[in-house]
This record gives C-alpha cells, sequence and structure tokens, in this order.
C-alpha cells in the first residue's frame, strides 16, 4: 500500500458495492475515482513516449570536487507542454550520493527543445554518468512512474584528487637510465623532437642542414632528454569483501594516494610505470601517456574476490634497476618491504599498524590524507 494507486483502487471498489448495495449515486464517486486512475497512468506513459532526451558535459576531464556543466536537450514531440520530468540514476559516486536525489524540470513546451544546464561537481572518482540516466515523469498525481532513457553525447571522466610531492624517493638503484627518455626536456639523446635557431654551445653535429638551408640561419635539432628515474607503482585493486564505510574511503584513499605519486613523478620528468590490477601503464614519453594513465585511475574497480596467481606475482618484488612503490589497504602487501620496494598501507582503521607489518608509510584511510601525505612523504624520501 505504499503506492497510492491500491487507495485508489480499494476506494473505488468499495464506491462500487456501496452504489449497488446503498445509492446508485455512488456509482459518480466510483466512475471519478476510476477517471483519476487511468489519467494517473495513462497521462506519464504517453508524456514519457513523447520525449527525446541528449545528455551532455563542457569538457571531458576534471578532478574530484571540481564543477563540471551538464547539458541537457529536452525534445517534446507532442503539441501539449509536459511537466514534471526528473533525471534519474548516472551521477551516484562511488562513495555514494542519495539515492533518490535526481535533477527536476519545471516543464517543457510542446513541438519544441529545452536546453537545461546545470552544475555538477562529481565527489569521488569515476566515468560519469555511472550508468545510463532516466528521464521520469508521476505528473499529474504521483500514482505511477513512467521512464524513458536518456542518451548520452560523450562521458566525463573524473581523476581522483592528487596533491603535489615535490621530493623523489632515496635509494641505491635509482639512477639515471639509458634506456628510457621524457619528451618534455630537451636533451642529447632518444627521438628528435624538433628544431630550433642556433645557440652558442650547441655542437655542430646537430645542425639541420635542410632546414639550415631554407632558413639561411642555422638550425639545429632537439632531441629526448633521459628520465631522472624510473619508478613502478603498484596499486592493490584486491578486495576479499564487498567494501563499504571505512573500508571503501580506504580504497578510494589508495588511489588517490597513487595517483599522487604517479602524477608528482611523472612531473619531476620521471619514468613510470603503473600496474592497477591487470593492467600496466607506462608514463614518461608524453602528455597522452600521463592521460591513459590518470584515466585508468578514474575507472578502475576494486573487487577481485579472490587474489590470483597473476595478482600474487604482482605483489612480489621484481628485480631489476626500478624502485617499487606498493599501495595497498591491506597489511598483506608489507611483508615484502625492503631495499627494492617501498610499501604505503593506508588503514581503514585509527590505529598503528607497526605491531603486525612495518611498512614504509602508513596512515589512516580518512579525509586528512591530503595534508599528511606530503608531510609523511618528505619525510620517508629524506630518511630513506
Amino acid at each position: 500500500m505504499k503506492n497510492p494507486i491500491w487507495g485508489l483502487v480499494l476506494a473505488t471498489g468499495v464506491s462500487a458495492i456501496c452504489g449497488y448495495l446503498v445509492n446508485p449515486q455512488c456509482y459518480l464517486i466510483t466512475l471519478a475515482l476510476a477517471i483519476v486512475i487511468v489519467l494517473g497512468i495513462v497521462w506519464p506513459w504517453i508524456a514519457a513516449r513523447g520525449i527525446d532526451c541528449l545528455i551532455s558535459f563542457d569538457q571531458k576531464r576534471v578532478r574530484e570536487n571540481e564543477v563540471a556543466r551538464v547539458i541537457l536537450k529536452v525534445t517534446n514531440r507532442w503539441p501539449w507542454p509536459i511537466w514534471g520530468l526528473t533525471l534519474r540514476e548516472g551521477f551516484i559516486g562511488l562513495e555514494g550520493d542519495s539515492p533518490s536525489a535526481g535533477t527536476s524540470l519545471a516543464y517543457v513546451p510542446g513541438w519544441s527543445t529545452a536546453e537545461y544546464a546545470w552544475e555538477f561537481r562529481p565527489r569521488c572518482r569515476g566515468v560519469y554518468p555511472t550508468k545510463a540516466p532516466q528521464m521520469e515523469t508521476t505528473f499529474p498525481f504521483g500514482l505511477f512512474t513512467s521512464e524513458t532513457s536518456v542518451s548520452s553525447r560523450g562521458d566525463l571522466i573524473v581523476w581522483p584528487k592528487t596533491v603535489a610531492l615535490r621530493q623523489l624517493p632515496d635509494s641505491e638503484n635509482m639512477r639515471v637510465s639509458e634506456d628510457r627518455f621524457t619528451d618534455r626536456r630537451a636533451g642529447d639523446y632518444g627521438d628528435t623532437l624538433g628544431t630550433r635557431p642556433f645557440r652558442a654551445g650547441d655542437s655542430l653535429r646537430r645542425v639541420h642542414w635542410v632546414q639550415t638551408a631554407r632558413q639561411r640561419s642555422l638550425i639545429v635539432t632537439e632531441r629526448q632528454a633521459l628520465a631522472t628515474t624510473a619508478v613502478r607503482v603498484i596499486v592493490d585493486t584486491t578486495s576479499a569483501n564487498p567494501a563499504e564505510g571505512d573500508d571503501r574511503v580506504a580504497q578510494e584513499t589508495v588511489l588517490r594516494v597513487a595517483a599522487s605519486i604517479c602524477e608528482s613523478l611523472y612531473r619531476q620528468h620521471a619514468y613510470v610505470e603503473c600496474i592497477l590490477g591487470s593492467t600496466r601503464l607506462t608514463c614518461g614519453q608524453d602528455a597522452t601517456a600521463y592521460r591513459l594513465l590518470m584515466d585508468e585511475f578514474a575507472s578502475v574497480q576494486f573487487g577481485a574476490a579472490v587474489p590470483s596467481e597473476q595478482t600474487k606475482c604482482r605483489q612480489q618484488p621484481r628485480r631489476g634497476d626500478m624502485l617499487e612503490i606498493f599501495v595497498t589497504a591491506t597489511d598483506c602487501g608489507a611483508a615484502h618491504n625492503n631495499l627494492h620496494r617501498r610499501v604505503i598501507l593506508v588503514s581503514p582503521e585509527r590505529q598503528d599498524g607497526a605491531a603486525r607489518v612495518c611498512p614504509w608509510l602508513i596512515f589512516p584511510g580518512d579525509g586528512n590524507w591530503s595534508q599528511r601525505l606530503p608531510r609523511l612523504w618528505k619525510s620517508a624520501c629524506h630518511a630513506a
């Protein structure tokens, strides 16, 4: 009986019985109630079949808590106005907004296309709409909900929030590698980036003679520079059980911490290799690789019920010339903390986990991570 339509059906039946047993004039009440029921069901159904909805965004990427403009176009093919439209689904983040939240529209004139725009501030990373949006209406009496799907022109990719880390971790095996380059700095190695006018001190072997002849002045080529260092960041995305509450916040903090590390190393011209679940991405060649990495941070999901053998192998330290930083919300991976691996433990509980494990960094997975991470990172880098 939560839906008022059943109350009206009951009242209709009672009035019909009264009309048959007591007074035929009660049939007027029966007729009026029947009209209300039919109108309350048919009108929303017809209204939903006569509209086309298209949603789009004014930009492709934003970060958590940044504003994006949502544009909704509603085309009404009926000659009469449509009232009481509500847009639902698709904008509920991983950390959960109210499931009943929606965007309501006053009305759409007949035989017209109306455009509505509002500001959307995503509180959690993801690819929005997270699910197919629905446009629904219960007008005029709220007895029956009829809905139609909303088309989406493009997605809004919400990157996790990051903080700047201005230090590089110290390690014996952190050295310039001769086979990893960056095209964000000019140097003397790697592929050719472009050309520029000759400057005092440039080697004559870098002179581009064809362009020099065309420009009638010395033109030299610019090549890639060596990456300052190489780091492998491994993000633990396994989860034995569906996370809720503090566990979910800790998992999201794991991604924000890992994204902050990758982004900061990239901006310091480091070669970054990141392993997210079963996906391996490298970042250090160009801005496109950086965007792909952050897009993966936005879309990755936790939830491998049982860690696979491949996942267990990735959690083991690897040999090579790359320092590994393992970011996790569980203490199972902290046992691998050694010279070649640094473990960052984001604990969902407000307690010191050093009694069981000895990670490189540990802090609670709460909302204060953005203030604590730069300070702890700086201290750990200088103390390592």
